[in-house]
């Protein structure tokens, strides 16, 4: 493995852990944090939750994923709307609240010693999420679980449209951080937005399957090489002393 000058991360899955999705924990805040939560209730919310997403669900998908993403904030200005639900704050602070009790997370396993291998050896971090939240967003939950992280940046579709595996994120990111995609390691755990994604652009991705039963796998994808690990503890061993 050849020493990146960027690692990517996606999120969940990768960087954290997701608990079950509680729509109600989450709407409930929400309401709460309105100027005038009486006007409304959260089954009410729930109820256009629902609805909203029984029609994005039938989307056109690709074979890995959805073509385009939707913004939260955008799903959020209906309910607001429709509910008559008035807020003193702006919508990105909604979206963390709502995001924030929705789920219960923690990072992955070896998450943090990871960070810091890698801040260690001088190498730089960032972000590439499919994921309804903004980057403001999702950049608050990263740093409500993983504090002083040192993510150079976080990308996600909601803000760049297309999910991976498109090429659109990870050469934007590339280009932000001004190196090549050659030069960047991509780090997730599925197969198709993240392998095939980081190979569309040419980085080199490393694969998270924590049932594998080999701690470190190569292997190759129409003649690309791709990385599979069990724990992120093994691909800290991967990383020399001499990094740093």
């Amino acid at each position: 493995m050849f020493k990146p000058k960027l690692v990517l991360f996606d999120f969940g899955g990768t960087l954290i852990e997701d608990g079950d999705f509680q729509l109600y924990a989450g709407l409930d805040q929400l309401r709460l944090a309105a100027d005038n939560p009486e006007v409304t209730t959260t089954e009410v919310m729930c109820d256009l939750w629902h609805s909203i997403e029984d029609r994005l669900i039938r989307r056109e998908k690709t074979e890995y994923g959805y073509v385009l993403d939707v913004q939260l904030s955008g799903a959020l200005r209906i309910i607001f709307t429709l509910t008559g639900l008035r807020y003193s704050i702006d919508i990105a602070q909604c979206e963390i609240i709502f995001d924030r009790f929705n789920a219960e997370r923690k990072p992955t396993p070896y998450m943090a010693e990871l960070r810091n291998a890698l801040d260690a050896a001088g190498i730089r971090t960032a972000v590439i999420s499919n994921t309804v939240l903004s980057g403001e967003a999702m950049a608050t939950a990263i740093n409500d679980r993983l504090p002083n992280n040192k993510m150079e940046f976080i990308l996600t579709s909601a803000d760049y449209l297309f999910c991976k595996p498109a090429s659109d994120m990870f050469a934007v990111a590339a280009k932000r951080a001004g190196v090549e995609p050659n030069e960047c390691w991509y780090l997730g755990d599925s197969f198709g937005p993240d392998v095939i994604g980081g190979h569309s652009v040419g980085m080199l991705p490393v694969l998270y399957e924590s049932e594998l039963d080999t701690p470190f796998e190569r292997k190759e994808l129409k003649g690309k090489t791709y990385y599979v690990v069990n724990s992120w503890a093994e691909l800290i061993s991967r990383i020399p002393e001499d990094w740093s």
